[in-house]
């Protein structure tokens, strides 16, 4: 048996999960869609296995979003994937016989999709061992907090997320800017930075008002608040916030510095140097941040962590939070990946 859809495919699915008698093995990056929610909480109230493997990130884990918690209470399994890559898959394996796989999130859109059924035993042995090894990195969740998943970077599902030297020098010769950094002076936990994969800024919570009027990004409407804030704001804080919210492009590069960082490098000097704690890409424009302590994050792809080898930039830096590179980069980059 082998069926294709291209139409209707929230409909198609509903209906062959209603006719799982025994197990589902589930695996799809994002999950928004409620009635087929409400189809795999049917088929538990019939005593069926399902085990889902989610992408943990706050594209599915929010306020306005689907019940996880009610699917665990109804005796759903739920994997959470939390690894630096996404989990890009969109599969279900129904009653250990019949695979339904395609482009199809299983979330609201208009997207051209497809959604392809089949029972062949070698395309369902393949499916099964990908399920288990996709299994084996993830973690069980038993209960759902908002403050453990992963911020949803809003980069371009082409744009690699895996940057290779090269690449990075590429990016670099072609035009890409590079920016300093100053992490220590952002107090806040590294660890959860590098693990969340953002920059957070504006303590000042100059762009709050912005968020709760518009919640996208927009230039103009940004260019309008910047005007309201000159005359308020001195002149210092409101260059770092351009330089944040306007300068810095998706693509640039990011170096994250640290002054007080162990003194790997060179452990007999006397001054407090600056050193290179990460190596990053930026993967979208301004989002509001959830937290309290700043109003907006830049997603970033952190393709090198140096915590416990930082790397010694021996240029001059000053004691800005955020500026443009004005060295080598190239140089630097050699130097850190060959390091």
């Amino acid at each position: 048996m082998n069926t294709a859809h291209f139409q209707n495919l929230p409909e198609h699915l509903c209906r062959y999960l209603s006719e799982v008698k025994y197990s589902a093995y589930i695996a799809v990056c994002w999950f928004t869609h409620k009635d087929i929610f409400e189809a795999l909480l049917e088929r538990l109230q019939h005593g069926v296995r399902i085990v889902l493997l989610l992408e943990y990130d706050s594209q599915n884990i929010r306020e306005d979003g689907l019940d996880f918690q009610k699917f665990i209470r109804s005796g759903g399994q739920l994997w959470a994937c939390r690894e630096l890559g996404l989990m890009h898959h969109k599969f279900a394996i129904l009653d250990n016989h019949l695979l339904l796989s395609g482009s199809f999130n299983w979330t609201y859109n208009s997207n051209a999709e497809n959604l392809l059924i089949t029972d062949d035993p070698m395309t369902l042995d393949a499916f099964r061992k990908e399920f288990e090894r996709q299994k084996s990195r993830t973690q069980r969740i038993f209960q759902v907090r908002r403050a453990d998943v992963k911020v949803f970077a809003a980069f371009p599902l082409f744009e690699k997320t895996q940057f290779p030297m090269a690449d990075l020098r590429k990016k670099v010769s072609q035009g890409a800017n590079v920016w300093l950094i100053r992490l220590d002076k952002l107090k806040i936990d590294r660890s959860i930075l590098f693990a969340e994969h953002y920059i957070p800024f504006d303590p000042k919570n100059l762009l709050g008002p912005f968020w709760i009027a518009y919640r996208m990004w927009d230039e103009e409407l940004y260019d309008a608040k910047m005007e309201r804030l000159k005359a308020e704001y001195a002149d210092t804080l409101l260059r770092d916030l351009r330089c944040w919210a306007q300068r810095m492009k998706v693509g640039d590069l990011v170096f994250g510095l640290c002054r007080n960082a162990v003194r790997a490098k060179n452990p007999s000097q006397n001054s407090v140097p600056a050193y290179i704690t990460a190596v990053g890409i930026i993967q979208s424009e301004p989002q509001p941040f959830s937290g309290e302590e700043f109003s907006t994050f830049r997603a970033v792809q952190w393709v090198k962590i140096l915590e416990e080898e930082p790397f010694l930039l021996s240029e001059k830096i000053s004691g800005q939070s955020v500026l443009k590179y004005r060295g080598s980069a190239l140089r630097v980059l050699q130097e850190v990946f060959n390091s």
